[in-house]
């Protein structure tokens, strides 16, 4: 299972987690996508950039099906 596989099943698993309060999943899938971001670095590729870029619109949407507003407003603030 390839890496970019494993952060979107985590961030489904985590959106989908009814036994945590619309905070903690919202919480948890924001900490998942600034964990991503911070394992750039200046030596980063372009693809791994990009990945990273859409591995966070993926999280972002997940996080729109749980707080609607807060996912659209990240989603349209995206880079």
């Amino acid at each position: 299972m390839d890496e970019e596989t494993t952060i979107r099943d985590l961030a489904e698993k985590i959106a989908k987690d009814f036994n945590l309060t619309i905070k903690e999943r919202t919480d948890q899938l924001l900490q998942l996508s600034a964990t991503a971001h911070s394992n750039l670095g200046t030596d980063s590729t372009k693809a791994e950039k990009r990945k990273i870029k859409s591995d966070s619109r993926f999280i972002f949407n997940q996080v729109k099906g749980i707080d609607e507003n807060l996912g659209k407003l990240l989603v349209v603030n995206m880079d």
